[in-house]
Formats: structure tokens, sequence, C-alpha cells
């Protein structure tokens, strides 16, 4: 699938599952979502850390809706995850396609959405989704080995763990679980 053949399945096709809808992430989704991913508790197993300013995150979603930029074979895909029933902007979800056969994903929540199963949720959304439309022989995710409740997540999706690697956060050397879910059998 070509950069633009993605970007037309990802900029106009959101998703919805029973209790969430997904919409391609917009750099006007940053009003939405502020205050959601403001809590520092979110940034603790993660690299990023919170924006200063909804114009800051704002920025970053911009960057993010152009996709890779030019010359980067990857394919960049993120949405914005509202709620149906309260229509609150909960978290983001994304995949990186890379050209080979892979595709890695990640997902963000606000903390009020933690252990309600709407991570498992979308991100089965999100597998089925690089099923149906890319062309991966593997989906791979990390995940630190001190987020129990993300690895959980990963698990129950039905990746195998596959190792560790060494990480680092803000300064600090971590360990991440490694995992995989094969997703088409070798030809």
């Amino acid at each position: 699938m070509t950069r633009d053949e993605a970007h037309e399945v990802t900029s106009d096709n959101g998703g919805v599952t029973a209790r969430v809808r997904i919409e391609p992430l917009r750099a006007d989704h940053a009003a939405l979502l502020f205050d959601a991913l403001s809590d520092p508790r979110i940034y603790a197993y993660i690299p990023d850390e919170p924006h200063a300013s909804v114009d800051s995150l704002a920025r970053r979603y911009a960057f993010l809706e152009c996709g890779a930029p030019e010359g980067v074979e990857e394919l960049w895909l993120n949405w914005a995850l509202q709620r149906i029933d309260t229509g609150a902007y909960i978290g983001t979800l994304q995949a990186t396609v890379v050209p080979q056969s892979r595709a890695f994903i990640g997902y963000v929540l606000t903390p009020s959405a933690w252990g309600r199963g709407f991570a498992t949720e979308t991100c089965r959304w999100l597998v089925s989704e690089l099923q149906t439309h890319f062309a991966v022989d593997e989906i791979l995710a990390t995940v630190d080995t001190r987020n129990l409740a993300s690895a959980r997540v990963i698990e129950r999706l039905g990746f195998d763990r596959i190792g560790t690697s060494s990480a680092e956060i803000r300064g600090e050397v971590t360990t991440d679980f490694r995992y995989r879910l094969g997703v088409r059998p070798a030809a």
C-alpha cells in the first residue's frame, strides 16, 4: 500500500467499537484531549511527557496528522478515542507500519479510563484494521516491565512475550517486555 493509499484509508475512516468512537487524529483534537492527557501518571512508563499547552499538543497532532515525512519509509497511523456514552475523549491509539511487513502499536489513555477494558477494546479494533488494510506479517509492541496493566492488555490480545530490551525514560534505564502477534502465516 502506498503512502497516499494509506492516508486515504485512515484520513477518512475511523471506526467504532461497542463503546468507543475512533477518529483519525487531527490538530483540533488537542483541545478535546489536553485535559485528559495532562495527568502525569500517564507518563510514568513511557518516554513522552505531558504537553505544556493546548497549542503545543495541537502542533504535535498537526505533525502526526501529516504522516511520516517524505523519504521515511513508514506509515504513521494515529487516532483519537472518544467514549460513545459520555462523548469524552479518553486517549489516542497509534500504529507505525514499516516496510519489513511489520507494524508497531501503542496507546495512551486517561487514568479515568484505566481498568475498564477500553485499551483492550480499541487495540482489538486496531489489530483488525492492520490485518484488513495492511500486508503485515506481525504486529509488535513494547511495554515497560513495571506497567503490568498494559502487559495484561497486550497479552489478552494474543501477543506472545518474546523477550526484553533495555530502554530509557527521562534518563532512567528501564526494561521493556517485547511482544509479537503473528498476523499472516509466512509464505
